[in-house]
């Protein structure tokens, strides 16, 4: 059974990676082939525009479909475009795919992260803002009806004792005009303003957020693409690029013409005959692994930061809202001086003189102050552990995903990699040479001093 399922596989990737067919049983494998390919990362295409970069159903099904019916032709078709679309998954597990993941953790916390600790602060300055306006309106309210009245009786003494002493003067017209509902408006009105702007401000983030995912998901799709292909042009043109890996077909090539191919024979060799990992390969793991374990710290304290403000707001709000009623005394003097009006009135030295203490008790009405603070959706940070947690893996299987990239352009080119193979055998064959002789010299020149001494 495991035979036989062993050798299905290997049909299925012959099939997969041949250039050529050569009958219908590779042809219509590697058909199905490509239209389940397609056919699977269509349906993740989708849900990704739908779902996560939040296109509608319809721009998103069109732009999956047409996507499905172009690869699966060029799969079908196009064996080096088939060969670089395959080599697209390993790059995700090496320094790229890594390099991509940390920007992408960069990314949410730019559009998230950042976005609500701003949005909390704001909250508390709202709060502050608008408990001041209603201090404001409950002291212009209890004043306006006791100082308009006080100073409308003053005012009208005057004009009755000028009307007495100065006959002459036939007219004298007062008003006054403490409008407190129409500040009280105004400030309502600039509230509203203030809010509205801080609505458009909101939006237009969120449409930031939402056209900057976009654009980054196609730059990591084209990031993709264009590394697999460099690595298969880079593959195709250079027998010495990414040539370090002593392989089964290297060693069996190597046995033919009686030579025994270690890693030490190659420079910075990695035996890829089996799953344990070099020395050499391991150390190169402690490097992403640090700069992971950064990246995670910074995020770290940025998501306490938040934390730490969405719980000020949340203890900040009933402190602010519950400012008990509070009793003051105003004291009030208005003098007019009568210096303007010497020519016509005389015996006066101030027409009006009030001086006199307001006790008024200024209270503030909270259901207008409602704000309630914003807190970091659960599926942000559960993405960014994920997230997180991938990378640590792809660094520590980096080493094996290098392997794979190499294992999946031997499969499609053949001959290439038998090219290769024979360029790292006559490598090794001249290392061995130069040594050779250069252990065989000193001898040399040792029994040449010996046939002069006798």
């Amino acid at each position: 059974s495991k035979t036989s399922v062993r050798n299905s596989v290997e049909f299925l990737w012959f099939s997969y990676s041949t250039p050529t067919p050569k009958n219908g049983a590779q042809i219509f494998t590697l058909l199905l082939c490509c239209l389940a390919i397609s056919t699977v990362t269509g349906a993740l295409l989708f849900y990704w525009l739908n779902g996560l970069l939040m296109y509608e159903m319809q721009p998103a099904a069109i732009i999956a479909g047409i996507y499905a019916g172009v690869i699966a032709i060029l799969l079908f078709l196009v064996h080096p475009f088939r060969c670089a679309f395959t080599l697209m998954f390993p790059t995700l597990g090496t320094r790229q795919g890594r390099k991509l993941v940390l920007s992408m953790c960069a990314m949410i916390v730019a559009l998230y992260v950042l976005p609500n600790i701003v949005t909390n602060i704001t909250t508390i300055t709202h709060l502050m803002k608008c408990m001041s306006e209603n201090l404001a309106h409950s002291l212009l309210n209890s004043l306006d009806l006791d100082l308009s009245k006080n100073m409308t009786t003053e005012l009208q003494k005057t004009k009755d004792k000028m009307f007495m002493d100065v006959p002459h003067v036939q007219i004298f017209d007062h008003s006054t005009d403490v409008n407190v509902l129409t500040l009280r408006e105004r400030l309502r009105t600039l509230s509203e303003d203030v809010e509205e702007d801080f609505s458009k401000v909101k939006q237009q983030l969120e449409e930031v957020r939402l056209l900057t995912s976009r654009i980054l998901a196609t730059i990591f799709v084209l990031y993709l693409l264009m590394e697999s292909t460099m690595y298969l042009k880079l593959y195709l043109t250079s027998v010495r690029f990414d040539n370090i890996y002593v392989t089964g077909l290297l060693r069996n090539t190597a046995a033919d013409i009686g030579i025994h191919v270690e890693a030490k024979d190659v420079k910075n060799g990695m035996n890829s005959t089996s799953f344990k990992l070099a020395k050499r390969e391991l150390i190169k793991c402690l490097t992403p692994i640090l700069l992971i374990t950064l990246y995670l710290l910074m995020t770290t304290i940025l998501i306490l930061l938040d934390y730490i403000v969405h719980y000020l707001v949340i203890t900040a709000r009933p402190w602010l809202m519950d400012i008990p009623s509070t009793d003051i005394t105003i004291q009030m003097d208005f003098k007019v001086d009568p210096t303007i009006l010497a020519n016509h009135i005389g015996g006066y030295n101030v027409l009006v003189d009030v001086s006199k203490e307001y006790h008024v008790t200024v209270s503030s009405d909270t259901s207008q102050c409602e704000a309630r603070p914003s807190e970091l959706k659960p599926g942000v940070l559960v993405l960014l552990g994920l997230l997180y947690l991938l990378a640590y893996c792809l660094a520590i299987l980096q080493a094996y995903a290098q392997r794979l990239h190499r294992k999946v352009a031997s499969s499609f080119f053949p001959q290439q990699e038998e090219k290769r193979i024979r360029f790292l055998i006559q490598k090794i064959q001249k290392k061995r040479q130069k040594r050779l002789n250069a252990e065989a010299e000193p001898k040399s020149v040792e029994e040449k001093m010996r046939g002069n001494n006798r």
